[in-house]
This record gives structure tokens, sequence and C-alpha cells, in this order.
């Protein structure tokens, strides 16, 4: 089968559990004896105004084949559009058709809305390839990927008045760029260095408000990327959290799954249950809205009980109490040792997350795993293991011993998932 992978990119430059998994499914693909190619939005050229594709020999030994979109619409990670035409900007059809007619895809599994024109979709439909989405972000239902601003979720008040207040405090266009940039892993390391954030630095609003777009192109805007959705032949939801909030939103019809997912560092492993709980972790980015000043509150909380509390995943500096210890920014390679360290999980999520690889990692590994009412992975745990507010945690804790730990399946099981859907009618 020839299938046609769109997603954000390779590590460093780009990482998360979008790409992630992109990799991870395109590598079990390959495995499988699919023929795969992959593009994703790449740099910037000053030289030439219009878009191209070319062939991505920087990747070029990898198992699958690579092609980079050159000068793609603007990428906005995260903090909103400021100017909404930048984000509608037509390329000639020919750009996508070419392509397309070149490769041939049975399928294109689309992974995110960031970056790639509407005409692509229009020509893959005009050809008749069908199209598959992955609900890995809210990216087009929304300004930015997550439905949150300002510590709030807004996905039930999704208005062009929200976009507009959103794209006050967003970055303009020339500094979004600067993600697409080759140093920006450099830049971004530099940043978290530098810098010390406190706890009470999360709910701060930036002060200055600038001028942004009016509001009727916010409305266009919104348009457009409604258009793109009605051009998507299947949905694939990775959690029912995330499926409730797209079809909330837009109109998703009967052609959809709910199908949750994994990735690579998933494996058989012959776990053993602690049986005493002293270690809790936090594992992720040092951000509010992943809920890590939440978990920051739980020695609090538990000051009662003889625990030690660790946290892994950034090199941001941070202000942190003496009794959590940081371990820093680590690899996957180095999974095994930091479960073989770890009781319990916490996933204290405030954003609505579509999946969350957190948690089906912890478990795989044995590990207790208590989680936010806000992870869609919450799909795999027992309900009276989720939590509305970490003040509950305490009170889980102590009922562990009902806790059932299920193994997780692996990629190659995913495998046929997707291709179900894949040749679905």
């Amino acid at each position: 089968m020839k299938i046609l992978h769109y997603s954000l990119g390779f590590p460093p430059e780009r990482s998360g559990g979008l790409v992630r998994y992109t990799m991870d499914l395109m590598n079990e693909q390959v495995k499988q004896g699919d023929e795969v190619y992959y593009l994703y939005p790449g740099h910037i050229n000053i030289l030439r105004n219009m878009a191209y594709i070319k062939a991505d020999r920087k990747h070029s030994k990898i198992n699958f084949t690579p092609y980079v979109l050159v000068n793609s619409l603007p990428l906005p990670l995260f903090g909103g559009i400021k100017n909404p035409n930048d984000f509608m900007r037509p390329v000639d059809a020919k750009l996508y058709l070419n392509f397309l007619e070149k490769l041939q895809p049975d399928v294109i599994h689309v992974h995110t809305l960031m970056g790639i024109h509407k005409e692509f979709f229009e020509c893959a439909q005009s050809l008749g390839i069908r199209v598959v989405f992955t609900s890995h972000d809210y990216f087009g239902l929304a300004p930015e990927p997550n439905f949150y601003y300002q510590n709030r979720s807004y996905d039930n008040d999704n208005t062009s008045d929200q976009w507009m207040k959103i794209g006050q405090t967003a970055m303009s266009t020339w500094k979004l760029r600067l993600f697409q940039t080759s140093f920006y892993p450099f830049i971004r390391k530099v940043a978290h260095k530098i810098r010390p954030q406190k706890a009470t630095n999360s709910n701060d609003v930036q002060k200055n408000i600038k001028k942004t777009a009016d509001k009727s192109s916010f409305e266009l805007l919104q348009q457009y990327y409604k258009s793109i959705f009605s051009m998507i032949s299947f949905f694939h939801f990775n959690s029912t959290l995330a499926l409730s909030i797209y079809q909330n939103n837009i109109q998703i019809g009967d052609n959809y799954a709910f199908i949750s997912i994994t990735n690579s560092s998933v494996k058989k492993n012959n776990f053993k249950i602690p049986e005493k709980i002293t270690k809790i972790a936090y594992i992720g980015p040092y951000k509010s809205y992943k809920g890590f000043f939440e978990f920051l509150k739980l020695p609090t909380l538990l000051q009662d009980e003889n625990l030690e509390f660790h946290i892994y995943g950034s090199d941001l500096a941070v202000d942190l109490p003496d009794n959590i210890i940081n371990h820093g920014r680590f690899n996957n390679n180095e999974l095994d040792n930091i479960y073989q360290n770890i009781d319990l999980v916490i996933v204290p999520s405030l954003w609505k997350e579509t999946f969350g690889f957190i948690t089906i990692e912890a478990l795989s590994y044995g590990k207790y795993a208590l989680v936010s009412q806000n992870v869609g992975s919450k799909d795999l745990i027992d309900s009276q293991f989720r939590f509305d507010s970490v003040n509950d945690i305490k009170g889980q804790i102590n009922c562990l011993d009902k806790y059932k730990i299920q193994k997780q399946k692996e990629m190659n099981t995913h495998y046929n998932e997707i291709k179900h859907i894949y040749t679905r009618s």
C-alpha cells in the first residue's frame, strides 16, 4: 500500500507525541511492507516567494521517503494567530497536483493542519485520494493547538471574538517563522536555561495589548479551516475526549472511529506492580497547561505521607520546592531506568489533551497512573482513578489496591487498526 503522511517534521526540530506517533507509525508500516512517503513543513527560503516541494536529502537514510514543503504556511505552535491573512495565502494548485500525481498514494494520512494549504486537500479530493485525519491537536478548530488560553479551555466558547482576543497577544508572523529555522532548537534550549520560571508566572497575562486584525478576517479564517475539515474522508479520534470536542465544533458525520494510539516504547514488559508507593513522578514539559504547577502542590497536599517527588522532561529553569527532585530532560532510551525509579505517575493536564502517551508508557511498565479528567488517555484508566483536582489524589492513592494495570497494545497491533481505517469504505 502506498501511504503519504503529513506531519510537522523530525526531532529535534519538532518534538512531542504528534511527531513521535507519526515516526513510529511510518516505521511500522515500512516494516509491514508498505511504501511510505512523508511530507512536512520545512524552512523558509527568502529568495523564493512561492511554496515548493523538494526531496529531503538531510533525512534520506531513513526507511521512508521524505519530502519537505518549503515556504509553507506559518506554524502557530503556540500562542495563536495575529494576522489571519498570512494563514490563508493561496498557492498554485499545480504544486500539490503534480506532487500527488507523481506519488499516486492510495491514502493520505494527515496528523495536523499546521503549515499545509487548502489546495492540498482540494487536489487530493479531485484525484479521488482518501484523506484520513488523526486528532493529535485542535489546530483548525482553534487558532492554536491546545484550545487553551489564559488558563482555561475555550472549546465551548469558540467564537471569532475569542480568536481575535487570542490574536491580540499572539506572535507576529515573522516571529513564528523563526520556528522554521534550522537553529530554532538551539534558541529554545538556550532560552530555557536563561530565565527561571516561577509557579506564579503561570497566571500572568500579557499587559501590552497590541492592535490585531479585524473580526471579519478571523471569521474568514474559521471558514477556511472548516472547508478543509469538510474535505477529510475519515476522522480517526484517539480519545473520546477529542471526539466530543470535534463534534461540538464542526460537523463530523458518520465517517469516524475512536481508536486509542500507542508508540514504539510500549513493549511486552514483564512488569512487577509496585508493592508500596514511595516515589511519585511527573513526566513532561514544565508548562502550566500540562498541569506542571498543579503537580508542584502535591508535596504540601501529601505531606503526612512518606513520599518522594520526581520530575522529568525539561531543561527549563524553574523554582522548585526543596522536596522535589528535578531530573531534567531525557532521551527515550532512558525510559527503562526512569520507570525503575517510579511507583506512581501523575498526569495532571489542564488543557483537554487529545491523548497523552505518558499514561500508556507508565501502564506498560507496570506503574500506577492517576490522570486528570482533561487527559484523553483516561479512556484506559478506571473512572475512580481520574481526578478533577489534585486535591483528590490522596484519597485515590489510598485505594490503589483496587487498581488493575492492563497490558498495552504495541505498534504492530495498532498498525492493523489503522490499515482497517485506510481501507474502510
